[in-house]
This record gives structure tokens, sequence and C-alpha cells, in this order.
């Protein structure tokens, strides 16, 4: 791990590097205080004016071993627009980032910027996207293609976590781990959704066979369909009008029945 001096010489090359920068956090596991001997050093350089968007890296040299350096350069609309999307890493939960600021232009970016954590909303319930990873799912099955079956079923699970979120109010999470940790922690889910989930996403933690994930797959969605039918009311005004309508009069569920039926291959 490196230390705090390690950390400001990089503030210091960040701002050489980019001399129309007004702000400089560390971001990351070293903001966190979770960083491992081989952490990457994240900093997030912002400038007044956009677009900008870069993400320069460097390797640099501590005690006797190289250390990545990930810088990534934004204006500050694009940043604080940022707060308003979901995180990418945080499998559709709502997440919160901690920053620390360590270097800023003068005080009147300092009112604007200075800030400890910044919070991202839960993503949308995107039912849509499981239904076509299960159809995904079942052409693969059918024409014995592993590969693609697997890759399906990935995507299938890690839409699951958004659509049950609604179903399961979890404080924000603050790092990928930790999202998979709530997401596996849920309390109102369809029955084998824990190890389904974790069949799905390739994280078993021993060898899996392609029946095992096809039906993991076929189990978590159909799964996940009706637990959310028998919600139907809650989810109506999340989903789009004609998906909601698909929940609500049963043939979603048909849909799925349909593709789960085990297709010859």
């Amino acid at each position: 791990m490196v230390g705090e001096e390690f950390i400001q010489r990089w503030v210091r090359r960040a701002r050489r590097e980019v001399p129309d920068g007004v702000a400089v956090f560390l971001v990351g596991s070293y903001a966190r205080g979770d960083a491992g001997p081989y952490s990457d050093v994240d900093l997030d350089v912002l400038v007044a004016n956009g677009p900008r968007n870069e993400w320069p890296t460097w390797l640099d040299a501590e005690e006797h071993q190289l250390v990545c350096v990930s810088v990534w350069i934004r204006d500050v609309a694009t940043w604080l627009a940022s707060q308003q999307e979901p995180q990418g890493w945080a499998f559709g939960l709502s997440s919160v980032e901690t920053v620390r600021l360590c270097w800023v232009a003068d005080e009147s970016w300092r009112a604007r910027l200075e800030h400890s954590q910044l919070a991202h909303p839960p993503g949308e319930p995107e039912l849509d996207h499981l239904v076509g990873d299960l159809g995904k799912v079942a052409n693969a099955w059918r024409r014995g293609d592993e590969l693609g079956l697997r890759l399906a079923a990935q995507d299938l699970a890690r839409s699951c976590p958004a659509l049950l979120q609604p179903l399961n109010p979890h404080p924000p999470v603050g790092s990928r781990h930790a999202a998979l940790l709530a997401a596996l922690d849920f309390a109102v889910v369809p029955p084998g959704y824990h190890d389904d989930l974790v069949v799905c996403l390739g994280l078993a933690g021993r060898p899996t066979n392609v029946e095992e994930v096809h039906g993991a797959a076929c189990r978590l969605a159909r799964g996940v369909v009706e637990l959310l039918g028998s919600h139907a009311g809650r989810f109506t005004r999340l989903l789009p009008k004609p998906l909601a309508a698909s929940l609500t009069d049963g043939s979603l569920g048909r849909y799925v029945a349909q593709l789960v039926r085990n297709p010859s291959r």
C-alpha cells in the first residue's frame, strides 16, 4: 500500500498534467480506506469547461513496487450530473461513493464541490432485459452453445437485484463487493434465489455444468416474474405500461413458462 506522501505527490502531478483543473479528489479504495497492496490510486480531476472525459493512467514506483495511478478527468457539470445516475458496479442498488477533496482552486469552487460522499440512485427495474436474456438462454440451450448460455445467464442474473430491490429496502452500498453481498442478503426473493444467482453469475466456487446453469437461469427468471406478479400493484408504476399490463394479466408469466420448458437440443 502507498502512503499519504505518495498520494499528495500525485495530486501535485495531476495539477501539472491538467493545468486547467479546479479540483482533485481521491476516490476508490484509498478514499474508502480498504485499499490492498495491489490497489490502484484513483483520482478524479475536475475542470471548469466541458465536455471533458479522459482516463489517463500511469505506473509509478513506490518502495520497489509499481503502483497504478488512474486519473479520470471530467468537467464539473458532467461530474455533478453523474450523481443523478446509478453506478454500473452496484447491481442496480442505490450506492454511495466515498471521496476526499485533496485540492481545490479557490473557495468558490470549494463551496460548490466539497463532498465526502456522492450518493447515486438505484437502477431502473429493467424487466424487459430479464425476459430478453431468458430468450437468449433458451436459444443457446437449443443450439448447444454453452458459452452463449453462460453469458446470457450472467446478464440475466445482473438484472435481478434491481428488479427485487423495491421489495428489499437496503442502505446504499459503497463497493461492488458490498453490492453483491447486499443482493445476496435480500429476504423477499423467489425460492432458490441465492444459489441460482451465484450459479448464473459464475461465482458458485465450484465447477458447474451447462445443465445446472440453464436450470438456475430458468428458475431465477420464472421466480422473479412470479414474485413481481404477486406484487404487481407495486411494480406497475415502475414499469413501462405495456410490460406492466402483461405482468398484471398473466401473459408475461405464460411467455416465461414457454421459454423455460427445456426445449430439445
